[in-house]
């Protein structure tokens, strides 16, 4: 038997979850190659997918497909009068948005306050 009749399934995965009642996130895991991408597009019927915030966190490997399906969802989320986060994002994924150029078009959550480092008050004696 051929090893290309039955490819493999794909190594990595794009949802959209529901977080919520109006949070939709588009999480991206594993290697999201061309395959995933395209198979995610189709999935869709090739409509524009409008979130609230992106997670790609988990990939260990995009593609320029996937890239160019962030950038399209990000644009559809501002068309719909939306303010899309990149609220995480792995080491492989911002290395990628910055060789594309295109890393400013991805704006990214503020950061939180930072843990409170206060000293312990004096006590009078």
């Amino acid at each position: 038997m051929d090893e290309w009749e039955h490819p493999r399934p794909p190594a990595g995965t794009i949802t959209v979850v529901l977080e919520g009642p109006d949070c939709r996130v588009l999480c991206m895991h594993g290697d999201v190659d061309t395959a995933v991408a395209t198979q995610f597009t189709t999935a869709h019927r090739r409509e524009r997918v409008v979130v609230d915030a992106i997670d790609a966190e988990g990939v260990t490997f995009v593609s320029s497909s996937a890239l160019a399906l962030m950038l399209t969802c990000v644009e559809a989320s501002r068309a719909a009068g939306l303010h899309p986060v990149l609220r995480s994002a792995s080491h492989q994924v911002n290395r990628a948005l910055r060789l594309a150029g295109i890393e400013s078009l991805f704006t990214r959550p503020e950061p939180g306050p930072a843990p409170s480092s206060r000293a312990p008050a004096d006590s009078a004696d």
